[in-house]
């Protein structure tokens, strides 16, 4: 079974920012691992391929998280686009949109070119079922 590290090195306002090999990364802000509204916390799970009705489209969930789940790997930019999952981008970068709280509009942190990075992390993973997760703080 393959391994992968998602490794976070920013907690954010606009969300936690991490690298998982070539690709970037976005979650919730730490909220305490409350479903919906929260990244996961640090530790290893277990990850297992299954269909996402609501974006049509396979990927994997990660499993064995306390209380929570349903939590997959998606295509989305900005912390709006996840509740409680794990975005994929090829890039880090900005994107303009209306705040969560107030509903002004203001820069946010995004990844970016999310659907091409998916693809590709979806591809490097052919022939897995499941794979192992380890979510870990940048020490450095």
């Amino acid at each position: 079974m393959k391994e992968l590290t998602l490794t976070r090195f920013a907690y954010t306002p606009d969300g936690t920012l991490g690298r998982m090999g070539p690709y970037c990364t976005l979650e919730e802000e730490w909220q305490d691992n409350r479903p919906n509204v929260s990244c996961i916390p640090t530790g290893t799970y277990r990850c297992e391929r299954r269909f996402y009705n609501r974006g049509g489209y396979w990927t994997f969930e990660v499993t064995g998280v306390p209380g929570r789940s349903a939590i997959l790997f998606h295509v989305g930019n900005r912390e709006t686009d996840t509740a409680g999952c794990i975005l994929l981008g090829t890039r880090f970068g900005v994107l303009t949109g209306a705040d969560e709280e107030t509903g002004v509009r203001r820069p946010h942190l995004a990844v970016l070119a999310s659907r091409a990075a998916f693809d590709d992390w979806f591809a490097s993973l052919a022939g897995e079922d499941a794979f192992t997760l380890h979510v870990v703080d940048y020490e450095g």
